[in-house]
């Protein structure tokens, strides 16, 4: 019986704060950094527009769930906005991956302007309805539909 040790750093224990921020950590594995498939989610699946984000879903062509996120120049002048708009999508994508359902997913989100004055779990209840259309979460309680 392994006590998950092995997999920490020498002189980390499992449960230190360390450990737990690691759970979290939003690597280069759950990235889409490719551009031909940033490309080929552009161009081929299907899409869907929420208050603060449009959003594009497909299979994933690897083992785990990744997301890509635009935030243009265009809609955001400032480096700090598109900075923020980019951690309120990835923070949200966190949250809400361990809830995909039926295999890992590719999702690529564009920010619109207005979620500069969103809250995060605005952000999430949003990106929360797209999945949710998209079939990668299954319908929120009390919310089915006749």
């Amino acid at each position: 019986m392994t006590t998950g040790a092995a997999e920490l750093p020498p002189g980390q224990a499992v449960g230190t704060e360390t450990s737990r921020r690691r759970a979290f950590l939003f690597g280069k594995s759950a990235r889409i950094a490719s551009r031909l498939r940033f490309e080929a989610l552009w161009s081929g699946a299907p899409k869907r527009a929420g208050r603060y984000v449009v959003a594009w879903s497909d299979a994933s062509e690897t083992a785990e769930s990744r997301l890509g996120v635009v935030a243009s120049k265009r809609t955001f002048r400032h480096a700090v906005d598109r900075n923020r708009a980019r951690r309120l999508v990835r923070e949200s994508f966190r949250r809400l991956r361990p809830e995909f359902a039926g295999g890992p997913y590719d999702l690529l989100v564009v920010a619109k302007r207005r979620i500069g004055g969103a809250a995060e779990p605005e952000v999430r209840a949003d990106l929360r309805r797209l999945c949710e259309g998209f079939g990668m979460l299954p319908p929120a309680a009390g919310e089915g539909r006749p």
